[in-house]
């Protein structure tokens, strides 16, 4: 749905009340009333016909009223709506730019430790649970390739990457090999695949087999058939998860059922890692709300999500996941900053 088609009628009256209705309701957690949004915010109209507009508004499935003497509550229409007004307003504080940008100027951390303290950090800033992407692997660039005879005719094949990352795997070869002998496989490789993806060192490696002088290059031939015992079997992103008993603070998990969909929805790992690698292929910050989410187990959450980059292809996100009522003019700008951040440390 485009956005002229989704802010269609919702101009004046309707788009303020809307907007200050949202507020209202992530601030509270309860059905808001005509006279609360009208005494509470500064948008000149009066408790009646702020009355009118909510019912206008409810008819246009903006708001729905749990019981006919309760408030209204933003359906996720609304917050769509709320989230695409805010797009060009949000700004980050600076005490948080300021947290964040402490907490990348360590130095000398790897790549599993920053993964690892990246959804720690966003989690104690938002409040919400919290996710970081590992890098896609395919996309790192290779350093080195290293082969070490383990014992008789079994070999550790490494490929270390410019991530600081290793993908190895122990190989079973035919005959046995001398340390000697691999070194200078290993320096074959090195000369052709050094400063390649792993997707790329892949096909490489594949059109090499193929060629007829591997067919009668032994030496060749076991040096390719080791790269490939690794870069055949590239493992995929990892998802790192931090902040589940945080989001529980929230009023909407005082429900032990909502407790479980939490849980439920963090443990979904391909839903998850398909909201973000729609961020990697937007390169962009995007913000899933609840139905949005093609999985029936986040239809109640929402997820913000944004990518870092470490060259010249985004290799992984960052995410908050929470409930739909979430603190989004709060949550949005801490989730770019955060991946922004993070790029540069990577990027150095």
């Amino acid at each position: 749905m485009g956005a002229e088609e989704r802010d269609q009628g919702l101009t004046g009256k309707r788009h303020t009340l809307l907007t200050a209705t949202v507020a209202e309701f992530i601030a509270t957690a309860q059905p808001v009333g005509s006279q609360q949004v009208a005494g509470r915010h500064n948008i000149g109209i009066k408790s009646a016909m702020a009355r009118n507009v909510m019912a206008e508004l409810e008819e246009l499935g903006y708001l729905l009223q749990p019981h006919t003497s309760a408030g209204r509550v933003p359906t996720d229409k609304a917050f769509r709506y709320y989230v695409d007004h805010l797009a060009d307003s949000t700004r980050i504080a600076f005490r948080d730019r300021t947290r964040i940008e402490l907490h990348y100027s360590e130095r000398g951390r790897d790549l599993l430790t920053l993964m690892r303290d990246t959804p720690r950090l966003l989690s104690l800033l938002t409040g919400q649970a919290a996710i970081v992407m590992s890098p896609r692997l395919e996309t790192v660039e290779i350093e080195h390739v290293n082969f070490v005879r383990l014992r008789e005719s079994e070999v550790l094949a490494l490929f270390v990457t410019k991530a600081a990352t290793v993908q190895n795997r122990v190989v079973t070869s035919e005959r046995d090999h001398s340390q000697d002998e691999l070194d200078r496989m290993a320096r074959y490789l090195n000369e052709s695949l050094h400063g390649r993806t792993l997707d790329q060192a892949r096909r490489w490696i594949e059109s090499q087999l193929r060629e007829e002088r591997a067919r009668y290059d032994s030496f060749m031939r076991e040096a390719l058939e080791f790269g490939d015992a690794v870069t055949g079997h590239i493992e995929g992103s990892e998802l790192y998860v931090e902040g589940s008993v945080k989001a529980l603070e929230q009023p909407e998990f005082s429900d032990p059922e909502r407790v479980k969909d939490l849980l439920r929805a963090l443990e979904d790992k391909t839903a998850l890692l398909q909201l973000l690698e729609r961020s990697l292929e937007q390169h962009s910050l995007t913000v899933s709300i609840g139905s949005e989410n093609i999985s029936p187990k986040l239809a109640t959450f929402s997820i913000v999500a944004a990518p870092y980059t470490g060259g010249a292809k985004p290799p992984g996100s960052v995410a908050v996941v929470g409930p739909v009522r979430m603190d989004y003019e709060r949550v949005i700008p801490l989730v770019d900053y955060t991946a922004k951040a993070l790029s540069r440390v990577l990027g150095q």
